[in-house]
């Protein structure tokens, strides 16, 4: 449990370290893929972020500390790629999710841990699964900009419905709707299946909440654990 995790001195995060975050998104991150090469080239400025990241103390205020965990998985997983060799799927990288090799606010922690047993209790919102981006086609996209000061609820919401509406999310046709297994691995998170569908029907277009009919038929397509490389 994190309660048992080894703790580190924590200190708040230097504001320049989030700025050179900002800037290693906006060079690297183009239409939601990455340039992992831009990234590696990049790398001294990562570990400069991240060992902030690793000795920084969580921000007292909710949405705050929200958009600090998001910032830090998704710079975890840009850090661990390059740790993998840059691979065509991290799907084939032995324990990706599960190895405890990463610190976050003075905490030992896996990128598992920090999702599911850090962020998303303290969130208890599921559109934080609209903006963990796990280096995958299949995820929702990766923004060139961090969360941390930005304004949380708009850019959550804005971030489920993309990828509610694009093809790795949903896919509508007469009577039939296909839906990202993420609503299956996680849908006691959205409040059981039918509420995981709602989450997604309602934020479909009116057009195609009208193809879709009253009553569709529900299924889950295959996973795409591609690398999001540009």
């Amino acid at each position: 449990m994190v309660a048992m995790l080894a703790l580190l001195s924590v200190t708040q995060i230097d504001p320049s370290a989030t700025t050179t975050y900002a800037q290693i998104l906006i060079k690297s991150v183009a239409k939601g893929r990455v340039d992992y090469q831009v990234v590696a080239n990049m790398r001294e400025d990562l570990d400069r972020y991240l060992a902030a990241v690793a000795k920084a103390q969580a921000p007292k205020s909710k949405p705050k500390a929200v958009a600090f965990y998001i910032d830090a998985y998704n710079a975890l997983v840009l850090a661990a790629v390059l740790d993998a060799g840059t691979p065509k799927s991290v799907l084939g990288v032995d324990k990706f999710f599960k190895k405890k090799s990463h610190r976050v606010s003075g905490k030992l922690v896996s990128l598992d841990q920090l999702e599911k047993e850090i962020l998303n209790p303290l969130a208890a919102d599921p559109r934080t699964h609209m903006v963990l981006v796990c280096a995958a086609k299949g995820c929702p996209v990766l923004e060139p900009r961090p969360y941390t000061g930005t304004k949380l609820e708009r850019r959550l919401e804005a971030a489920s419905v993309r990828y509610v509406r694009s093809r790795a999310g949903s896919r509508v046709k007469p009577n039939a709707l296909s839906v990202s297994k993420i609503f299956e691995w996680y849908q006691d998170d959205f409040g059981g299946k039918e509420a995981a569908i709602s989450f997604v029907t309602d934020r479909l277009t009116p057009q195609q909440r009208t193809t879709l009919g009253d009553s569709p038929q529900v299924s889950y397509h295959d996973y795409n654990w591609t690398l999001n490389r540009q």
